[in-house]
């Protein structure tokens, strides 16, 4: 369909208008002269360097983001810092009130034999105790106070002493466990188990057994041997229930069970 004259008429118009050039007014021509040259800057083109004040605040905010970070890990190594700490006075508490139960039974047991014995025939006042018993009393009390003083290596050394020079004393197996509990303050966990070994397999009778096998399973949590603390807590409550060294087993055994071990 052929289209309306008009139509054709606009069309040349707009070509002729479109293909005639701009030609700005007088005036304007006149303050173009002064203005400066538009620099365009094209797909190729280089950008202006940065000025020195965006490359300050740029090192700024660069300081900045480091000290934050730095912030963070110092933070988190004081959380830690502080919980190891807790840790260890909560140790520190649990180590106290174990010896001082310990020292009890000690003077509980030492009341029960100076008892006199109705049965026993009376001894003779020059014949009461013999030299030797004297000073193994004396070597032994010496290495204990030592423990008690918190002079842990020196205790250590005093038992090893006195179970070399007296292989036949009654108070042999006590002098092996605070041997062994020794080392154990001293976090020579190693050692500890070694020692606490020795007492339960040449003295299975002692009444230390119970306070060895204790301290066999908190060595072994100590150590980060979960299965083997376990089991010797486990061993503890089982053989001798009832008895304060089978309830520490189970507040250990439950700290274990909280902290997921």
């Amino acid at each position: 369909m052929p289209l309306p004259r008009r139509f054709i008429a606009l069309a040349g118009i707009l070509a002729a208008g479109l293909s005639i050039p701009f030609l700005p007014a007088a005036g304007a021509a006149e303050g173009s002269r002064n203005l400066p040259p538009v620099v365009e800057l094209g797909a190729g083109s280089t950008p202006a360097s940065p000025s020195p004040a965006r490359e300050a605040l740029a090192d700024l905010l660069q300081q900045l983001e480091t000290l934050q970070a730095e912030m963070r890990n110092l933070r988190g190594q004081v959380e830690v810092q502080a919980n190891e700490i807790e840790r260890l006075k909560a140790r520190q508490r649990e180590l106290l009130a174990d010896i001082d139960r310990r020292v009890g039974e000690l003077e509980r047991r030492g009341t029960a034999a100076a008892a006199p014995d109705a049965n026993t025939a009376p001894v003779a006042p020059g014949l009461a105790a013999s030299a030797g018993s004297a000073q193994e009393q004396q070597d032994y009390d010496a290495a204990f106070n030592l423990m008690k003083q918190g002079f842990y290596e020196r205790a250590a050394k005093g038992f090893r002493d006195f179970i070399a020079k007296y292989p036949q004393s009654a108070l042999r197996d006590n002098a092996r466990y605070w041997l062994g509990e020794a080392y154990y303050v001293a976090r020579n966990f190693r050692q500890a188990l070694e020692e606490f070994g020795k007492l339960m397999s040449d003295y299975p009778k002692s009444p230390k057994v119970p306070d060895a096998m204790l301290k066999t399973g908190y060595s072994h949590y100590d150590l980060g041997e979960w299965a083997k603390a376990r089991e010797s807590l486990n061993q503890v409550i089982a053989r001798y229930p009832g008895t304060p060294a089978a309830k520490s087993a189970e507040q250990r055994l439950a700290k274990m069970k909280k902290e997921k071990h």
